[in-house]
Parts: C-alpha cells; sequence; structure tokens
C-alpha cells in the first residue's frame, strides 16, 4: 500500500502533517519581533470584543520555551494512496524545546529542538519517530511595510517504530517572507509565500518547493479562536523526473484553558497533483489535541 517507488509512506505522511500546535502565523512571528499592533484600550470602552477595560502591565520577553502536546487524528487515506485508499487513526506526542532571543526590535533568532512519535491504530507497520532541528533568524522589513523575512536551516531524521532504522534524513533551507493585514482586534488576513531546498536520503524523496499561504484568523471570545488555512505548494523533485501540485485547506479551533493550556481541533483536506503515475492521492483529516507550553 501507500506510495510507489519504495519510498516510505512515512515520508510523505510527515511532511503533510502541520505542527500540532497548529502553525506559527505571521501575526505570531510578529508579536514575538515587538513591531504588531498594540491594542491596549485607548479609552474606557473597547467595541471589538464588548464593553471592557484593559490594564495592562508592561510585558518581560521570554525566549525560551518548553512545549509538550498529544492528539488523535482520523485520515482517510493513511497510505497516501492513489487507488488503495485505506482509513486508520493515528497518535501523535511531540516534546519541543525553542529558543528565540531577540536582537533589538526588528531581529529575532530561532533555534528549536523537536521529537515526535507517530502511532498507528490498525496499519502499526508504519509507526515512526521524526527528529528535527532548527536554527534560523526571523527579522522586520520595517521599510517594506512591516514584511517579515526569516531564513531557517532544518534537519529532520525518520526512524522506525520505537526508534530502530533510518527511514529517511532531510536537510533543507526554507526562506520565507509574510505580512499581516489587521482589521481590527479581533481578526486579521495573513499571507506568507516560501522557498525551500531540500537534500534527502534516500535521494528519490529530495525535492524543492515553492509554497503560497493565505489565511484568516479569527477570536469568537477572549479564549476560543480560529483559522482558516489554504495552502498551494509546487514540488520539484531533483533527482528523479517528478513534479507534484500540492493544495491543503484547513479549518482549525483552539481554545486555551490557561497561558500554558490549549486544546485544538481541525479538519484539513489534502490533494495531492503529480506528473508522474501514482503520485496522485487526495485525504480527509481531522483530529483533537492538547498543547502544554511553558515560556520563561
Amino acid at each position: 500500500m501507500g506510495q510507489t517507488q519504495n519510498l516510505p509512506p512515512q515520508i510523505e505522511q510527515s511532511r503533510q502533517t502541520l505542527p500540532i500546535d497548529s502553525p506559527l502565523t505571521p501575526m505570531e512571528t510578529e508579536a514575538n519581533l515587538g513591531t504588531s499592533p498594540s491594542f491596549t484600550a485607548e479609552s474606557p470602552g473597547d467595541d471589538d470584543l464588548g464593553q471592557q477595560v484593559i490594564l495592562k502591565k508592561k510585558q518581560v520577553y521570554e525566549p525560551f520555551s518548553i512545549n509538550l502536546g498529544t492528539d488523535f487524528t482520523y485520515t482517510s487515506n493513511v497510505g497516501l494512496s492513489e487507488t488503495f485508499e485505506q482509513e486508520d487513526w493515528f497518535w501523535r506526542s511531540v516534546l519541543n524545546a525553542t529558543y528565540a532571543p531577540r536582537f533589538g526590535n526588528y531581529l529575532l533568532g530561532i533555534f528549536s529542538v523537536t521529537q515526535e512519535l507517530f502511532r498507528y491504530d490498525e496499519f502499526d507497520a508504519l509507526d515512526f519517530e521524526s527528529l528535527t532541528l532548527s536554527a534560523g533568524v526571523a527579522y522586520n522589513l520595517w521599510f517594506l511595510g512591516g514584511i517579515n523575512a526569516s531564513l531557517q536551516f532544518d534537519y529532520n531524521r525518520l526512524t522506525s517504530d520505537d526508534f530502530g532504522d533510518e527511514i529517511f534524513s532531510n536537510r533543507t533551507i526554507n526562506l520565507t517572507f509574510s505580512r499581516n493585514f489587521i482589521l481590527s482586534r479581533a481578526h486579521y488576513f495573513y499571507v506568507a509565500s516560501s522557498l525551500e531546498l531540500g537534500w534527502s536520503d534516500p535521494e528519490a524523496a529530495a525535492r524543492n518547493e515553492f509554497t503560497l499561504l493565505g489565511g484568516y484568523h479569527v477570536r469568537l471570545a477572549r479564549n476560543f479562536e480560529l483559522d482558516l488555512i489554504y495552502r498551494a505548494g509546487y514540488y520539484h523533485y531533483t533527482e528523479i523526473d517528478r513534479e507534484d501540485f500540492n493544495q491543503t485547506i484547513q479549518l482549525s479551533a483552539r481554545y486555551h484553558f490557561t497561558k500554558w493550556l490549549t486544546a485544538n481541533a481541525n479538519i484539513s483536506g489534502i490533494f495531492n497533483a503529480s506528473d508522474r503515475n501514482g503520485f496522485d492521492y487526495e485525504a480527509l483529516n481531522t483530529g483533537a489535541g492538547i498543547f502544554v507550553s511553558w515560556k520563561f
């Protein structure tokens, strides 16, 4: 089942799976850089989220974070296969440590280590682990209307069940530009484009990616927010004759119980069109999880 050409299906599954705490939106990056608009109340009433008065003390930036999460996901196509679609559930757990120092008002460093475990219900032969090491910088181009630019290097290694043999390793360099369009305190649009160059083992999985992303964020209540995201990617495989056009649309919801505890749920559709036989596929994924984050 799954991908042909002797490529393990875990490779594509790991590439298609979004972060457990939902993607880091351009708005959040901008907030870390200290350049997003301040929404502190300027009058006794604030109509964006109802009448309220906000008294806010000056916040101290916290560059370190430890993040722990787990979720359960249903997928309609566990092997991302064109003709032999099989449904399944998988459980994922994530442990992440990030250091994001600020250098002045516009420059941010990003250094992180992430370990993920994927465990499947029926097709447990697909169980795998994913280790990712990341290092990069983000810069706010204030002279270009506040566009955020980031440059990041990632190393990713997949192993078989219980940290067995290596099934995939990947080194990538990613250049991303993003921009937010603030509508009010409660909602905004964001767009991003990225270019990623990759070198993989096995070589048949090596590809370069050009991606466009658009999203809408809305806070429906003080602790409840939604994101609707559309992502389109063009994938050029460098070692084989293959080109893909991949589309993902996702609706995600998050509820913040406290500053450090968040519950999330999402539903997404993935559509991949390839110029090579055997690599077209569609998948519907939906799941829910919980995420814990400590900053210091």
